[in-house]
């Protein structure tokens, strides 16, 4: 380690900087073939590896490029260089930033604009140069970063890199470099061993006949493979020297994991007509189903014949089929007994009868239900006060196709007519502010489509499009994806349906949340940790969430900031009201108001008009925010425009209170205008008028003071255009 701490910091020219081009980052990359020392400055070469680490419409380094130009440039990962002499230094960490200011550079140079990047970086990037320069250093350093630290590559690069480090001691020492790399990296031995056990029989797959196949999202099918005491045996895996040694079996199960043609004759007319099988195993887990009857040859000759994981269980469990056909039919044959003799039948029979017909409906399928809840939700920046949205880009969602919103503010009010994406902008911001929490895109699903409950049919009818939409957030970039997808990781079994994946990135670290559904069966979920940017809600007049305005209530009262709800419907909507209080009985939550009208008794909220409802959930939204974001669809629906001025300047009032960004449509021109009209925080207000021109949705926008003036001086009407 001592070799690592020895660096240097300098400040050079961007142009000295050369890419890696055997970055571990994308040695799985189809088109990726291996360069030696003396082709690495290269021009294609070099060319090639931005490719390989930009992507595809510098999908890449998207962020990094909307960081850059929102925050300018921050050393918050350092880049680090190898000295390759005569001022040229390759890139040992830091070949995303390197990439994404090249990339910036260019559009400088072409007159395009940087946002608040200062150009002059570019002639002196800040760095540091190792000065031991030796390749097990290199991988080291990488290794920090991306097996141990917070920009983690996939599993099997991961690998890949521990056993370049490790292989040049396979004859002597490799036990001991085993034990420094673990203290370097800060992994335990078990960790290390498992990636090296699944590499090594990847390795093996490789030369074998069904090697150019491979695909790095099989690293996990391998690796279960490696962790199953039957199968091992079955293979004669060896620990000691990470290898399989029965040649036969090793093919076979190959085969499996792999399309493959049979012959009958070998007639050479015929040849092309071979027939084509798909692999039997495509997801790791049904690894699992195979180690339980690996031993058992007529279950894999089954198996064989019907390609299929799940006919070889089924076969191997042939004892317990017949057991289950048996109850089946001796269940038939009391059942029609009963029924012979039911006039017999007392009352507690019937109570005996009644217990049994319920463990029997749990028995019986049903449609596999997807009210998830959303459990152990951290916020990404705690409960500090935050700078909210200051971009967002939807690139992917229903209306909208690469569409950037910019100059947000404190409140946000979108005008315009419909089938201008108004509400869907809404979602796609909420569905930013929760990140990987998928069941926020399930609970959006639900209420949009007016759904009482969802199930996995109706989420595959309701959900064909994929999500991509990314925004800078509190000065640091952020993005999510949603992708329906058939998944090659888990067992299908006969009733699956879909299966669906959430990716949040925020400032470079990835969380993922997945789901497959099923018919019948439960859903199964995967994840290592659910984060929210922060706290937000989604007001449409059209929705209800009773628990979510209990939960709202709840904020406010621990906050002690209930009376400042109460106070506004006393002074502006009904001065007899004294107070509203949330009651449970019997499981059954409302809100009751007391008031002067009625002495003995307090009466249901419901019992007023849906304004005062309205504006009563709309108020008690903004604590919960706190620090967070609010989303309100048609402000105006079911408040009487009398009420309008007043109203928004209570919202406005409660932004700047609990620091809410706040996001807004109307069809409302009375609406509007009451944000600038009630005389506060006209600096706090962005508008904008949304089009749809062809498909295509434009928004055109206006900043508070020049709305205001507009409306004063003209009587603009924001919904029908900005005429300046």
């Amino acid at each position: 380690m001592n070799g690592i701490e020895k660096t240097t910091k300098i400040s050079t020219n961007l142009k000295n900087f050369y890419l890696d081009p055997n970055n571990y980052r994308f040695v799985d990359h189809k088109d990726y073939k291996k360069v030696d020392d003396n082709n690495i400055l290269d021009n294609k070469i070099q060319q090639r590896t931005r490719n390989f680490i930009s992507g595809k419409n510098r999908e890449g380094v998207k962020d990094l490029l909307d960081s850059f130009k929102a925050n300018g440039f921050l050393e918050v990962d350092v880049i680090q260089l190898k000295d390759l002499g005569e001022n040229r230094y390759l890139v040992l960490e830091g070949n995303r930033r390197v990439t994404a200011l090249k990339i910036l550079k260019e559009d400088y140079d072409n007159g395009l604009d940087i946002g608040n990047f200062n150009p002059d970086i570019f002639k002196k990037v800040p760095s540091f140069i190792h000065t031991n320069e030796d390749e097990a250093t290199h991988r080291i350093i990488m290794g920090l970063k991306h097996i141990s630290g917070n920009k983690k590559w996939p599993a099997i690069n991961q690998a890949q890199l521990i056993y370049d480090y490790l292989k040049p001691y396979w004859e002597n020492g490799y036990y001991d470099k085993e034990e420094e790399l673990c203290e370097s990296l800060g992994i335990t031995k078990a960790k290390l061993r498992s990636s090296q056990r699944a590499y090594h029989l990847i390795l093996q797959y490789k030369e074998g006949d069904y090697g150019d196949q491979f695909n790095s999202d099989m690293y996990y099918t391998f690796a279960e493979i490696t962790k199953r005491p039957s199968i091992k045996k079955w293979i004669e895996w060896d620990d000691s020297s990470y290898n399989a040694t029965n040649e036969e079996n090793l093919l076979r199960l190959f085969s499996w994991l792999s399309n493959r043609e049979e012959i009958d004759e070998l007639d050479e007319d015929e040849i092309d007509d071979a027939k084509k099988f798909p692999p039997i195993i495509t997801k790791y887990r049904e690894i699992q189903d195979l180690a339980k009857f690996i031993d058992n040859e007529s279950a894999l000759e089954v198996m064989e014949k019907e390609n299929s994981v799940a006919q070889g269980l089924l076969a191997s469990g042939s004892k317990e089929q017949e057991s289950y056909e048996k109850s089946i039919k001796l269940l038939n044959e009391h059942i029609d007994n009963l029924d012979r003799l039911k006039d017999l039948l007392s009352y507690d029979d019937i109570v005996k009868l009644q217990k049994i017909n319920e463990n029997f409906t749990k028995i019986l399928p049903s449609d596999s239900s997807l009210d998830i809840q959303s459990e152990n939700v951290s916020l990404a920046f705690g409960r500090s006060e935050i700078k909210h949205f200051s971009v967002i880009n939807i690139e992917q969602y229903k209306l909208f196709k690469n569409f950037k919103l910019e100059k947000l503010n404190r409140i946000n009010i979108f005008a315009g007519f419909n089938n201008t994406g108004k509400t869907t902008l809404l979602e796609a911001i909420y569905l930013l502010t929760k990140q990987n929490n998928i069941s926020a895109y399930f609970e959006m699903i639900k209420l949009r489509n007016k759904l009482t409950t969802l199930n996995s049919k109706s989420l595959s009818l309701y959900l064909n499009e994929n999500v991509k939409v990314s925004a800078v957030f509190n000065e640091i970039p952020t993005s999510v994806s949603l992708e329906k997808l058939e998944s090659v990781q888990i067992d299908k079994k006969d009733d699956y349906i879909a299966s669906y994946e959430v990716i949040a990135n925020l400032d470079g670290e990835s969380l993922k949340n997945t789901v497959h559904t099923f018919t019948q069966n439960p859903l199964q979920r995967y994840y290592e940790k659910i984060e929210i940017l922060c706290n937000s809600i989604f007001k449409s007049p059209y929705f209800y969430n009773q628990q979510e305005i209990a939960n709202t209530h709840g904020k406010n009262v621990e906050l002690k900031v209930f009376n400042l709800v109460v106070e506004f419907l006393k002074k502006y909507i009904d001065k007899n009201i004294n107070n509203i209080e949330l009651t449970d009985v019997e499981n059954i939550k409302r809100f009751l108001v007391d008031t002067e009208k009625f002495t003995d008794r307090s009466v249901p909220i419901t019992s007023y008009g849906e304004g005062l409802q309205r504006i009563f959930e709309i108020a008690l939204s903004f604590a919960y925010c706190k620090n967070g974001v609010l989303l309100i669809d048609e402000l105006e629906t079911a408040i009487h425009y009398s009420l309008l001025i007043d109203f928004t300047k209570f919202i406005q009032e409660l932004a700047r209170k609990f620091n809410v960004q706040v996001f807004i449509t109307s069809h409302s021109k009375e609406c509007i205008d009451a944000f600038v009209q009630n005389d506060v925080y006209n600096e706090d207000i962005s508008a904008y008028l949304f089009e749809n021109i062809n498909g295509n949705i434009t928004s055109k926008y206006i900043g508070g003071e020049r709305l205001k003036y507009l409306i004063e001086t003209i009587s603009l009407d924001i919904r029908g255009g900005i005429d300046e």
